[in-house]
């Protein structure tokens, strides 16, 4: 990242309950408890292999029928993107994170939903959130070192040190839930295609000393 620009984003895309859509994966079907546990590991910025990602997904209503989905959505709970999305993606630093292609079908499981996607996995954590500089941030839990972005998160509500501005383009912060952070350079790809809308990337204030 050019030393000029020291820029980081903030999304809250990871929390937005907007972007939830109803589909069960083949993964689910076969171990729900095991899915769950690789949710939850994504969402927390573990890297994850292939085959832990579920090949199929199928709308989980008979009465709604999926038209093209988001640039990044949930599906049953797995985060993917689109094709767009992830030939944006595929031109920055993902670390440890991944693209795995999957399938999406209508509820009859025959018809798939228009549009390739992506299971992504986040695979990288940056402990670069600095809470004591973030009032805006939430403490759900007083006797735990946990945070949540504010329910309307703005430019500069999120706090970082330096470290965010070294190594893998997205990534997760432990101790901020909820919240995908990305570099300047792949905001400023994603804004050159059109495909911000969904993330709703928010500017962090970068601290000028770790």
């Amino acid at each position: 990242m050019s030393k000029q620009r020291e820029i980081v984003w903030v999304s809250n895309c990871i929390s937005d309950t907007r972007l939830v859509k109803y589909f069960i994966s083949d993964f689910f079907q076969i171990d729900a408890n095991k899915a769950a546990k690789n949710m939850n590991q994504n969402e927390a910025g573990f890297p994850i292999s292939k085959e832990y990602f579920p090949e199929n997904h199928f709308a989980e209503y008979k009465d709604k029928k999926y038209k093209k989905l988001p640039e990044i959505f949930s599906a049953g709970g797995f985060w993917m993107v689109s094709e767009a999305c992830a030939d944006v993606l595929r031109q920055f630093d993902l670390g440890d994170g991944a693209l795995y292609p999957t399938q999406l079908f209508q509820n009859n499981r025959t018809t798939r939903v228009e549009g390739a996607y992506y299971c992504i996995n986040f695979g990288n954590q940056k402990r670069a959130f600095a809470p004591e500089h973030s009032p805006e941030a939430m403490k759900p839990y007083p006797n735990q070192d946990l945070w949540k972005l504010p329910f309307v998160l703005k430019d500069r509500d999120i706090v970082v040190s330096k470290v965010a501005l070294k190594g893998p383009d997205l990534w997760i912060d432990p101790f901020l839930r909820g919240a995908l952070f990305l570099s300047d350079p792949l905001v400023q790809a994603l804004k050159a295609a059109k495909l911000t809308r969904p993330f709703g990337p928010r500017k962090c204030k970068v601290l000028s000393e770790n």
